[in-house]
């Protein structure tokens, strides 16, 4: 399975991120291009990005007002402007809050699929409604109802697609739509990952069963899952902590 990148994953872009990170470090100390490319490239989890492409970045933020340089030998120093520090709050009003809201929501996946991390303290609060499709840009939100109705489908005799949701609503804050949930299960069922039928004529609740090959594609949805959700959690806590909410 493919990983999303960083600047998937969290929804910068590659010049947002960066100028995010070039205006928090040099905040924290004064420093010149190459440094500042050594450090993004050592600390950022993401993708790698090119000297020239720092430097430029540092320059456009300079030319902007963000940042002042002066010439120390034959190095440029770059210093925050009052502007930049403006900037940069900017961003962390922007961008704190709604990473931290989702982020809880990606812990909550992380220590259920794993086990590790900190189980959620008290009532699971739901995903404010603001933030809900933005969980759709970092996960695989067929993976994760596929993952749920076959766990379901494992340990019950049978069970219903509505369990799906309350459970994902229960465990996690959040769940997709009735509709995206009710299309997974027929796909499920028409792939032979579940049998479902109607108890009676008025066909209003369809009980789903196992098939032989449910549990084979569990383990290998769970898997994919525990993956993707270990790889977006760091790119999280990483944003979270470059705008200063953790």
């Amino acid at each position: 399975m493919k990983i999303p990148s960083f600047q998937q994953a969290v929804g910068f872009s590659v010049g947002d991120t960066l100028s995010l990170f070039l205006l928090r470090a040099i905040r924290v100390q004064s420093n010149y291009a190459r440094a500042l490319y050594e450090q993004f490239n050592f600390d950022f989890p993401g993708r790698s990005v090119s000297y020239e492409y720092v430097a430029r970045t540092a320059n456009t933020l300079e030319k902007d007002g963000f940042l002042h340089a002066e010439t120390a030998g034959r190095k440029k120093i770059f210093h925050i402007t009052n502007k930049g520090i403006g900037r940069l709050q900017e961003y962390e009003a922007i961008y704190a809050h709604r990473f931290n809201e989702v982020s809880t929501v990606i812990d909550r996946f992380y220590y259920f699929l794993t086990g590790n991390g900190l189980p959620p303290e008290g009532e699971v609060e739901p995903l404010h409604e603001d933030f809900r499709p933005f969980i759709s840009k970092l996960l695989s939100v067929k993976d994760v109802v596929r993952y749920i109705a076959l766990r379901l489908s494992l340990n019950r005799e049978f069970f219903y697609m509505a369990e799906v949701q309350a459970q994902l609503n229960s465990l996690f804050g959040w769940s997709p739509s009735n509709g995206y949930l009710y299309d997974i299960a027929r796909e499920m069922e028409e792939t032979n990952l579940l049998i479902g039928f109607w108890p009676d004529e008025r066909r209003t609740i369809r009980k789903l069963y196992k098939t032989a090959e449910s549990e084979a594609f569990y383990e290998i949805v769970a898997a994919s899952l525990a993956e993707r959700i270990t790889q977006v959690r760091k790119y999280l806590h990483y944003i979270l902590k470059m705008v200063g909410y953790s």
